[in-house]
């Protein structure tokens, strides 16, 4: 049964899960940090976590972001927080946001993975946790102390910050 305010969490991997392997050197994917890092702040607030895929964004395949929009789209709840890597973020966000008319859906990521020191991921997952309650129905993305609508936002490369396009 569904409870009132309940979070959908959509796990879809990006740098926020990424994890080094000793063995090869490389950044690879095992399993999300989402609910340890839940557990560790104490987080009380009921959530539903769902793992949709553990991939880097520039790897999509084309059905994969349609899968991302189609489960956000049609789980119960009509908050949904999104981890996704920060390279096509906006790309989802513009897919959901061409679509959503009742949720507040808020994407956010990392730049650096939860699991290297002086990792942004645990702040991201915070602030946009609070932002999908305290914002009204909308798509959004929340990265490092900022909000952006779905509809006016680009990621800086050389500055690795999202930033307004005006």
């Amino acid at each position: 049964m569904l409870r009132i305010h309940e979070i959908r969490i959509l796990v879809t991997g990006g740098t926020f899960d990424k994890s080094y392997d000793s063995l090869t050197g490389q950044l690879t994917f095992k399993t999300s940090h989402v609910r340890d890092i839940l557990d560790q702040v104490r987080c009380k607030q009921a959530t539903t976590l769902e793992t949709v895929m553990l991939k880097d964004s520039l790897n999509f395949a084309p059905g994969d972001r349609e899968k991302i929009c189609h489960r956000c789209l049609q789980c119960p709840e009509s908050r949904v927080l999104i981890t996704h890597g920060t390279d096509t973020m906006v790309e989802t966000a513009r897919m959901i946001g061409a679509r959503n008319r009742d949720k507040t859906v808020i994407l956010t990521g990392a730049m650096i993975p939860v699991t290297v020191m002086n990792s942004d991921a645990q702040f991201n997952l915070g602030f946009a946790f609070s932002a999908v309650q305290a914002l009204p129905p909308g798509v959004y993305i929340a990265m490092n102390g900022k909000i952006f609508t779905w509809d006016n936002v680009r990621k800086n490369t050389q500055l690795g910050e999202f930033q307004t396009l005006d």
